[in-house]
């Protein structure tokens, strides 16, 4: 399983996720392995996030990738359409004959889960920056473009994120403090469910500087501090 997470911040956004990929029927034995990418790049001003089957999340961002290169698009609307397009069309060619989602009586196999969380900025007719969106995609849906307008996105093992966002989220924050609640949320929920955890991968979306993606010893600087800040939290209750 996964979690990915996108973040609205008043100076940009902030793209999340773990690195844990799963194998097997959780009810039953599972293997796992830390070394899934799940933060991609698609143009300077935005970024996908992809949880369900990695692999075939990782074809679909390599063929998109190289389209929005060659038709050099920009702007979140303009990606996610081809987003669509695209997968829609790789879905509809490989499992015609799969359901999109599971029905009782039926013993046709379902589509593989895929989820894509697409965030980035609108631009304008010159490729610049204007507002921030968030939009998801998702298998069981048939990719129906679904936008997140209060400020995060998120899927996967979600439910401790989602509780701690609602409480700790503050859509004005700047960037800056956006990447430490991200990696918070991530860490807190690998220490309560096996099935999110590896890495943690970060990247952030500025509207002067577009994707730039945090480097490992970044990230664990971050992973540091919210440690601290976790441990500060404790102290709190009993000093």
């Amino acid at each position: 399983m996964s979690l990915i997470v996108s973040l609205r911040g008043a100076n940009g956004m902030v793209l999340a996720s773990d690195s844990r990929g799963t194998f097997g029927d959780p009810r039953g034995v599972t293997a796992q392995n830390d070394s899934l990418k799940k933060v991609f790049k698609l143009s300077k001003y935005v970024g996908a996030l992809v949880a369900g089957s990695g692999e075939i999340g990782a074809t679909i961002m390599n063929e998109l990738t190289k389209i929005v290169e060659e038709q050099q698009l920009e702007g979140v609307s303009a990606i996610l359409d081809i987003t669509r397009d695209t997968v829609k069309s790789r879905y509809d060619s490989w499992f015609s004959h799969f359901l999109i989602q599971p029905i009782q009586s039926a013993q046709q196999p379902v589509r593989p889960d895929l989820v894509i969380i697409k965030s980035g900025y609108e631009a304008d007719a010159n490729k610049k920056p204007l507002v921030q969106r968030n939009y998801q995609l998702i298998a069981a849906l048939d990719f129906a473009p679904m936008l997140h307008d209060y400020g995060f996105a998120l899927n996967g093992i979600a439910q401790y994120a989602l509780y701690l966002l609602n409480r700790l989220y503050i859509p004005d924050s700047p960037i800056e403090k956006l990447v430490s609640l991200a990696a918070y949320v991530i860490t807190e929920t690998a220490s309560q469910d096996g099935k999110v955890g590896g890495p943690v991968q970060i990247m952030t979306i500025d509207p002067d500087k577009g994707c730039i993606s945090l480097q490992p010893e970044q990230v664990d600087e971050i992973l540091q501090q919210n440690s601290q800040k976790s441990l500060n939290l404790r102290k709190s209750f009993f000093d």
